[in-house]
């Protein structure tokens, strides 16, 4: 690459990091406890709980149940710690937050600088990021709601160092996004059918394994059914945000079945289709395996919490064949969840019942989700049976008008 070209380069990326700092910025302040009125946060809930802000400053897991994976536990317990050390708890919980937001923006900072290196691999121009990525709904709203882009980054990495030819740091980056959510495990198929072999297959699913377990077996020897308790309050936990709610009730153990049987079938159905197509290149394969990977686990899984949405963002930007009008339909669908979760209480609706306008906005950010799910899985037969809607909202063949950065050397 000559000089100019790295200036380029650096400038772009400097561009959308300044982009992302003010949108993060604005996060942290509409979400602080000293602003009256704030948006609540996950982040700043927990610190009002016994042993991380009140009372005796206790280890999660150890000490008590605690229902994030380890990774936030970790930082919970650090940023909780500085802010105690600060005051009483008005004090210490504003330094808390703050303390985790530092945190929580290096993590939103290294999954930009990811997003970035995958957009030039895949030959995607970087207003795409500005497009699908910076400006959706769901970032305005969620970097600093709840922990979830420590999982993202960890993901987008582990993608990236695969692509690269670096499989054992994809495989350990991997592993470290687990335990900052589960939900990246899903990714797991996808990235390990690109090593040569079924042994390799296995060494890549056996290093994302024990990356997960490094920070888990302190608290596993420590306490493990402290630990385990973390498993199995997701496991009792009832149905949320899905279109689950339709067809069970809330905590009916069945529904967790047919959970894990449709992400399943979904995340077959990604590998098989996928298996019997050409790509331009290896990028475009994992990246659009990856996608309908998470998808398949945003349409199966039995809680999809809004903040979650965020896991598409980053594949809605590298896959410019995707139809951003209907990305933002799903996208804004998903953000008036939030929208309105608060009001419905307010009102003694509960936002969790079937006749809830929530749960109808849940179902419906789903439906739009499917239909990304199917282009991308069947795109000649969903264009031949909806090409005319299609045309109007510029839907592109794979592989189609390139919106790649022109070449810097």
């Amino acid at each position: 690459m000559t000089a100019k070209g790295t200036r380029d380069r650096d400038r772009g990326l400097l561009t959308l990091m300044a982009g992302m700092t003010a949108i993060f910025a604005f996060n942290v302040w509409e979400h602080m406890p000293l602003i009256v009125p704030n948006h609540y946060t996950d982040v700043a809930s927990v610190f009002w709980r016994d042993g991380i802000g009140r009372g005796p400053h206790l280890l999660p897991y150890r000490d008590f149940t605690f229902e994030y994976p380890v990774l936030v536990g970790i930082l919970v317990w650090i940023c909780s710690y500085l802010g105690r050390s600060a005051g009483d708890f008005p004090i210490a919980m504003n330094y808390y937050v703050f303390a985790m937001d530092a945190f929580l923006y290096a993590f939103t900072a290294g999954a930009l600088i990811a997003l970035y290196r995958l957009c030039e691999l895949a030959g995607v121009g970087e207003e795409r990021i500005w497009k699908a990525f910076l400006i959706m709904p769901s970032f305005l709203i969620f970097p600093v709601y709840n922990w979830d882009m420590i999982a993202i980054c960890f993901a987008l990495w582990a993608i990236y160092f695969l692509l690269v030819g670096r499989p054992r740091l994809s495989a350990i980056s991997l592993g470290l996004g687990m335990a900052g959510k589960l939900y990246p495990a899903v990714l797991l198929p996808a990235l390990a059918l690109e090593e040569g072999s079924w042994g390799r297959r296995a060494r890549y699913a056996a290093l994302a394994l024990a990356a997960f377990l490094v920070p888990n077996l302190p608290f596993m020897a420590m306490n493990f059914n402290g630990w385990m308790s973390t498993w199995t309050y997701h496991y009792e936990w009832g149905i949320e945000d899905s279109w689950l709610i339709y067809l069970f009730h809330q905590f009916d153990k069945n529904a967790k079945y047919a959970s894990l049987a449709v992400v399943a079938y979904l995340v077959y159905k990604g590998l098989i289709e996928t298996a019997k197509r050409p790509y331009p290149s290896r990028a475009a394969r994992v990246i659009e395996r990856s996608f309908l990977l998470a998808s398949a686990w945003l349409l199966g899984s039995y809680v999809v919490t809004p903040q979650m949405a965020l896991f598409l963002l980053p594949f809605f930007a590298l896959m410019p064949h995707l139809p951003l009008p209907v990305a933002y339909l799903g996208d804004v669908l998903n953000a008036l969840i939030i929208a309105f979760w608060f009001t419905l209480q307010g009102w003694k609706i509960d936002p969790l019942a079937p006749t809830s306008i929530t749960q109808a906005f849940s179902l419906l950010r789903q439906a739009v989700w499917f239909s990304l799910f199917l282009y991308a899985l069947f795109p000649d037969r969903f264009r031949s049976a909806f090409g005319g809607l299609f045309e109007r909202i510029r839907f592109e063949p794979i592989g189609g008008p390139a919106r790649a950065r022109p070449p810097q050397g």
